[in-house]
């Protein structure tokens, strides 16, 4: 199989209505006409993934997120950076080609990085109907239990936490990556919480002079709100651990493997 033809089956079987013309999902480095010996998926194809992925011989990298610094792959400013000098020549030594799935793996019915969200959480059974945020309707839990679910499930030394880590909880909204900077709609994520009725809002990237401060001073006021920050990498990352299994009636016998981003920063 080569690689423009997988791009294509996944189109079809992810979000086949979506369209092309637009979409960020485009290839990031190599040749679309490569015949594909074994994958490697990720969140991002960082300089530690790409490492890996040349150890266990997978000549194609498919990322959610972008590969060379900015959400278009505007590479016109990086010409003779070593950054990126030494990543693409490391890249075309290695024969890799690098392809991105995001807009098409989120347009999915249903969208694939909540589905290994879930999957990962065992919150399949607690989602409810919502709007922008995905919505859960836990068993009673509290901040501080959530918190420690999220580090053992998610692989973190420690999450942000806004609120009081002993209120009680259940009904829980999650916008994964992006979603909580409320792009568009800086009010959204703040409005969202108002209007469904959350104790918790889970995010990915944050404002932290929108709903960063509506919580806080929810907090400040005894209100039952908190908000508890993970980060665009750990929201998103759990989504590709389920690709793989996505991938399979695809791609037949082709090996596919998750490789992990890891938590982007260090805690000192």
């Amino acid at each position: 199989m080569k690689v423009r033809d997988l791009m294509q089956a996944i189109f079809r079987a992810s979000a086949p209505a979506f369209p092309d013309a637009g979409s960020c999902d485009v290839l990031h480095a190599g040749d679309p006409e490569a015949e594909v010996r074994a994958i490697a998926v990720c969140f991002m194809a960082d300089m530690g993934v790409l490492r890996k992925a040349a150890e266990i011989g997978a000549n194609l990298v498919i990322t959610h997120e972008p590969t060379f610094f900015s959400s278009r792959e505007d590479t016109s400013w990086l010409r003779g950076n070593p950054v990126y000098e030494l990543k693409k020549k490391f890249i075309e030594e290695n024969g890799i080609t690098v392809w991105r799935f995001h807009d098409h793996m989120h347009a999915a019915r249903p969208d694939l990085i909540y589905a290994g969200w879930e999957r990962l959480l065992g919150w399949e059974s607690y989602a409810r109907s919502g709007g922008h945020a995905r919505l859960y309707r836990l068993p009673e839990t509290t901040v501080a239990e959530l918190c420690e679910a999220f580090k053992r499930k998610l692989g973190m030394p420690c999450v942000r936490l806004i609120g009081d880590p002993g209120m009680k909880c259940r009904d829980i909204g999650v916008l994964v990556g992006g979603g909580s900077l409320g792009l568009g709609d800086e009010l959204m994520p703040a409005k969202t919480m108002a209007e469904e009725s959350l104790d918790v809002l889970v995010c990915g990237e944050i404002v932290e002079w929108t709903t960063c401060a509506f919580v806080r001073d929810a907090a400040f006021l005894g209100l039952n709100k908190a908000m508890i920050i993970l980060g665009h990498n750990r929201t998103e990352e759990c989504g590709m651990q389920y690709l793989p299994e996505w991938l399979s009636p695809l791609v037949g016998d082709i090996p596919v493997e998750h490789i992990s981003s890891g938590e982007p920063v260090s805690y000192i």
